[in-house]
This record gives C-alpha cells, sequence and structure tokens, in this order.
C-alpha cells in the first residue's frame, strides 16, 4: 500500500463517527470487566465523607444559581469550604457532614468559636482578593449522609 493511501485510509477511519462515549455502569461490557461498587458512605474515612459533602453542597449551589469563587481555600488562619456569590452577596459557607446524629446534629459543630474563626477569615479574604459584592454573609450547610446513601442538606443563611 503506498502513503498516500495508508493516509486516506486513516483519513476515513478517523472522519467516521465515532460512537459516544458511555457512562461507565458496573455491568458494561464494553469497558471490559464489572467496576467495583461504590464505596458506601459507612466505608468512607472521615475526611472522604467530608470532601463528598462539600462536593454536594457546591452542586446544589451552581443548580441554584450560584457562582463558585473558590473552594477549600487555605488561608494563614484557616481554611474556607466554600466562598460563592449569590446574586450580590459574598457568601462565605461551611460545611459539616456527618453519619450519624452521636456526636450531634453536624450544624451544631458550627459554634461560637467556629464563627468567630470564620469571620476572621471572611476578613483575611477580602483583604487580600477584589470580588464584587454588596453584602457579605455566613451560611452552614448541614449534610447527613444516611444509611441508605442518601444525603439530606440543610442550608442555613446568615449564621453569623
Amino acid at each position: 500500500m503506498r502513503a498516500s493511501q495508508a493516509r486516506a485510509t486513516l483519513s476515513s477511519m478517523n472522519s467516521a463517527a465515532a460512537p459516544p462515549p458511555r457512562p461507565p455502569t458496573s455491568r458494561d461490557p464494553a469497558s471490559g470487566p464489572p467496576l467495583a461498587r461504590p464505596p458506601r458512605t459507612r466505608e468512607l474515612t472521615t475526611a472522604q465523607l467530608g470532601r463528598l459533602g462539600e462536593d454536594l453542597a457546591a452542586r446544589q449551589l451552581q443548580r441554584q444559581g450560584w457562582q463558585i469563587i473558590q473552594r477549600n481555600l487555605r488561608l494563614t488562619q484557616g481554611e474556607l469550604d466554600i466562598v460563592a456569590l449569590e446574586a450580590t452577596t459574598l457568601v462565605f459557607i461551611e460545611v459539616k457532614t456527618r453519619r450519624s446524629f452521636v456526636t450531634g446534629l453536624p450544624q451544631a459543630a458550627v459554634t461560637p468559636a467556629k464563627l468567630r474563626r470564620l469571620r476572621r477569615l471572611a476578613g483575611e479574604f477580602l483583604m487580600d482578593h477584589q470580588v464584587p459584592h454588596r453584602d457579605v454573609r455566613l451560611d452552614v450547610i448541614a449534610i447527613h449522609a444516611q444509611v441508605d446513601d442518601t444525603f439530606a442538606l440543610e442550608h442555613l443563611r446568615a449564621v453569623g
């Protein structure tokens, strides 16, 4: 086969419409052996559960039309979970995720001392970042990972 024929063959192969990629499932024969099932919330470490809770909270806020500015922002005095804009209000959001209520409700973990630290972190963020806004607010999103691997989310606005 000559080089021009080889190029034509490659070109026709590349131009053929490939089927759209399918998301992997636990029994997708095109992707090889069955995938391992996703871990249940009971099997996640505390850090993994917290990260999952933050991901869920951010997705929920985006679905509601919020603009996520920063996530997991490390500052000198600590970390801000989510910084977002709701219209013209800059909102600093603390996300608390729990598997059970043995240690109390997730939102109860945001103590007055934690609120003071969040206010300091918000002030530090405002000094270092120029985000156009009219108002500033502190919110808490409390997430309960339930036994059946569903999540209950409660958004508490203007907590501090």
